[in-house]
């Protein structure tokens, strides 16, 4: 009986060994190979370079408006043709200062004493547009032919057409430049003789109208 325990308490004994030596599995864990990180370049604004202006000559200022107290005005000529009178008015800047006339003169006519004849006016671009007039100092005096710098502006009326009782006949007209307002009176002269006082008025050019 004891030969047949051992070989069966020996058996018992390895099949525990067995069991308790070998290990568990376990689980291997790998890690990710960390890769250099590599810096990317900073990018440095660049600066456009200013363009630099290059210098240029002065732009000419434009004269300004003309103001009142610096003309002369007086009535250069009178031509008459088919009943109609033309005297052309010229004007001079007396002052030191450049600047312009634009539009129509306003015309009253006067009589001896200085009272107001009846005077009706019509604008007239028949023979002109109205602009700008450049009225430069220092110029020649009125009445000087070929003067350059000068205002020139027609004013017309009919002589043929009424009596002498319907007419206005002035000694002096009141001229008021449209731009600075400047007053003055003009010697009329050849004795004008105005048709119901009705005249037309041309604007102010540069040259005398032809």
């Amino acid at each position: 009986m004891r030969r047949a325990l051992v070989p069966t308490l020996l058996l018992a004994s390895a099949v525990g060994l067995a069991a308790c030596g070998s290990p568990s599995p376990s689980a291997t864990v790998i890690e990710p190979t960390p890769f250099p990180v590599t810096p990317s370049p900073a990018v440095t604004a660049q600066t456009a370079p200013t363009p630099t202006t290059s210098s240029s000559s002065p732009t000419a200022t434009p004269s300004g408006p003309c103001t009142p107290g610096q003309f002369e005005v007086a009535i250069l000529n009178t031509q008459g043709a088919a009943g109609t009178i033309y005297a052309t008015f010229e004007i001079r800047n007396a002052s030191t200062t450049d600047c312009t006339e634009d539009g129509y003169a306003k015309l009253q006519m006067l009589n001896s004493g200085g009272g107001l004849l009846s005077t009706t006016w019509t604008n007239d671009n028949s023979m002109a547009s109205p602009s700008p007039t450049d009225l430069p100092p220092s110029t020649q005096p009125l009445g000087t032919a070929g003067a350059t710098g000068h205002g020139y502006f027609l004013v017309s009326w009919t002589d043929a057409t009424c009596s002498a009782a319907q007419a206005e006949q002035p000694k002096f007209w009141r001229v008021t430049l449209p731009t600075s307002r400047f007053q003055t009176q003009v010697n009329d002269i050849d004795s004008s003789m105005v048709c119901g006082g009705a005249i037309r008025v041309g604007p102010i050019k540069s040259a005398p109208y032809t």
